[in-house]
């Protein structure tokens, strides 16, 4: 267990949440959580200065001077970098920060510091990234007794060079001999294949690590540093990573590519830190083959380590105990549940296969290698997907991208969309620009969103959750619209696809509202489509001669309902007919052969219309409005039509 924990954030208000949110007892223990802030720093710190600054502004935080309780009092310190945009997870989005994102019943941060407590070292500062998991099998005996025989302990994993492993992660050439740790012969942070090949060759017989981004220093290596770099740390600007560092110790080569200030500093510190304590300068640990190593930085690798939890191999088995999470499999309340993590959840009906589902509800939900994680839903259907932290009370679906809800104060709530690996395309077009769908782009988010704190975030997506049930006890005003026609128009006033005006940030259609309310809607808990159609009709034109479906048929063809209607006769000219039914019997053969005479109409009785008539046309008859009529029509909620007649106007007939 580490003395103290220090957590780097961006915001003096994330400093704010820490302080007073209260991690798992598993996770903390009894390590002081000593949360300190970025945002006095003059731009981009990088983790070398960013560290040396967050040592400082811990040593204000708890009244003493945290390098003299390293060197001076054997103390442990853990240093979590979690400051920074976390431009490529948009889950960073809805909570500010990526190491606040959850995985399963911890937040990624919840997680960092659990993994290390087991390999506190005394008398060493550990300084780490916030956005990944190493769930170890090395000895926690062996790392210490490495890290307190060297000024600066690395941490690597063997692999062989290749374009992909130089592309992405820094690399360490290294011996390994018998002794404790590798020796590090070179250091290529270049991301460049052929420059880390060339000094691969240069060290024949050596091996390949990739560099892993923390490491173990001793307080006479921080002392020195904060010495080093104290005009930097007065002025508060200045940016070098902790690698260029280390690179500029043992790599020729980059010497000579290093900035003057920089190569400098790091002569002046090597040789301090070697007449002030003389162990060994720096060596890399390499972890054990079976380290699992679990990247949340971006989309893809989020959703990729996410859904390992649900492995059978020896990593899944390893990260649910970590987690604490189990498989599930069986009948969850009305849903079928098939090999998932299903933690707090209240799906009413549907089924879940093979996904992670954490503390979220839905009426109706398909899913199938999905995480669904901190989401109020109604109905959702989703494959390959991640939807976190979305409040929707209509009907989704989503595959192969994240679905995530951010939460403004003004704002309300913003939807965003985005593809799962689109974060590795060009940052103009994901970052910059807006995404199809999207109103605002990534990067305006972030920056509408700087100043707003977690709990105004969280009370504006509990007023969102709450505020359309307490709207829908209300009368409901439906918003009409036209749809013309080839004879003339149609006035739809209410009808499954209707909207209706409700002070939120979002239209809901009736039938969404009757899908999440059925009961305010209806009267009906048990019903959950809305089931009518009202419209005012004005023909211009005679209409087509039509036919439509009893519900029976109507189910055969996969429709709720079918189709009876009533007319009330509001306008009709001198001389305007309503057509209803068959004024003689007619089969099949006899109706399709009419069909092809201009005559047809004379087949159907035809009855004069006059206002304030009203007629019920029940499924099946068949049946025409005339020109120069107006009617108020109100039906049962199907759109299904059989066109039998249409006077040569070349639209489709369903004789068949």
């Amino acid at each position: 267990m580490f003395d103290y924990v220090v957590v780097v954030v961006s915001e003096d208000l994330e400093v704010g949440k820490l302080e007073l949110s209260s991690l798992r007892d598993d996770v903390l223990l009894n390590s002081i959580l000593v949360p300190v802030s970025e945002s006095a720093w003059n731009g981009a710190a990088g983790n070398g200065l960013g560290t040396l600054f967050a040592i400082e502004n811990a040593s204000n935080a708890i009244g003493k001077d945290l390098v003299e309780e390293v060197k001076q009092r054997g103390k442990s310190v853990l240093i979590v970098h979690t400051a920074g945009e976390g431009t490529r997870n948009v889950l960073a989005r809805t909570c500010k920060n990526k190491a606040f994102i959850e995985v399963a019943k911890l937040t990624i941060l919840e997680g960092v510091i659990k993994q290390f407590q087991d390999f506190a070292i005394p008398s060493r500062i550990l300084v780490t990234w916030g956005d990944q998991l190493l769930l170890f099998e090395d000895s926690a005996d062996e790392i210490r007794k490495c890290a307190q025989n060297t000024h600066v302990l690395l941490f690597g994993l063997n692999t062989k060079l290749t374009r992909e492993v130089a592309s992405k992660y820094g690399i360490q050439i290294v011996g390994c001999a018998e002794a404790e740790g590798c020796e590090l012969l070179d250091f290529d942070d270049s991301r460049n294949y052929e420059v880390a090949k060339r000094k691969l060759q240069k060290r024949g017989g050596s091996e390949v690590m990739v560099n892993m981004g923390m490491f173990a220093m001793s307080g006479v290596l921080a002392e020195r540093m904060l010495d080093a770099f104290s005009d930097n740390l007065r002025e508060r600007e200045g940016k070098f990573n902790s690698d260029e560092l280390w690179q500029l110790w043992i790599s020729h080569e980059h010497g000579a590519e290093a900035d003057y200030w920089l190569r400098e500093r790091a002569d002046r510190i090597k040789d301090e830190i070697v007449r002030a304590e003389p162990l060994a300068l720096i060596k890399s640990f390499p972890l054990s083959d079976k380290t699992a190593w679990l990247d949340f930085g971006t989309n893809e690798s989020y959703y990729e380590n996410v859904t390992k939890i649900l492995a059978e191999d020896d990593v899944g088995r390893r990260l649910r105990g970590f987690l604490g999470v189990d498989l599930s499999s069986g009948k969850k309340v009305g849903c079928d549940v098939l090999r998932s993590v299903y933690e707090q959840v209240e799906f009413e009906k549907g089924l879940v296969k093979n996904s992670v589902i954490l503390n979220s509800t839905a009426k109706h939900a398909e899913l199938e290698q999905a995480c669904v994680i901190n989401s109020k839903l109604n109905r959702i259907r989703g494959k390959k997907c991640v939807v976190y932290n979305v409040v929707d009370h209509a009907s989704i679906e989503v595959e192969d991208c994240f679905l995530v809800d951010v939460f403004h104060p003004s704002k309300g709530r913003i939807r965003l969309k985005m593809r799962i690996g689109e974060e590795k395309g060009a940052k103009e077009k994901w970052w910059y620009s807006r995404l199809p769908g999207n109103d605002f782009s990534l990067c305006e988010i972030a920056e509408m969103m700087s100043g707003v704190s977690e709990d105004e975030m969280e009370d504006t997506k509990r007023r969102f959750e709450g505020v359309v049930e307490t709207l829908v006890e209300r009368p409901l005003k439906i918003k009409p619209f036209v749809e013309n026609k080839p004879w003339g128009y149609e006035l739809w006033c209410a009808s499954p696809r209707n909207y209706c005006e409700i002070e939120t940030n979002r239209e809901f259609t009736l039938d969404e509202l009757t899908s999440l309310f059925p009961e305010q809607i209806l009267g009906n808990p048990l019903e959950n489509k809305f089931p009518l159609i009202v419209k005012i009709i004005k023909a211009d034109e005679n209409l087509s001669v039509q036919v439509h479906p009893d519900d029976g048929y109507a189910r055969k063809l996969g429709d709720v309902f079918g189709k009876e209607e009533a007319w009330h006769v509001l306008e009709s000219l001198k001389g305007a007919k309503i057509y209803l039914g068959f004024n003689d019997f007619m089969n099949a053969e006899s109706v399709k052969e009419a069909v092809k005479s201009e005559a047809f109409l004379s087949c159907l009785n035809a009855v004069d219309a006059h206002v304030g008539d009203i007629y019920h046309i029940p499924a099946g008859v068949i049946h025409a409005l005339g020109a120069g009529t107006k009617v108020y029509e109100v039906s049962t909620a199907s759109e299904r039509t059989f066109r039998i007649y249409d006077y040569g106007r070349g639209r489709e007939l369903h004789l068949e």
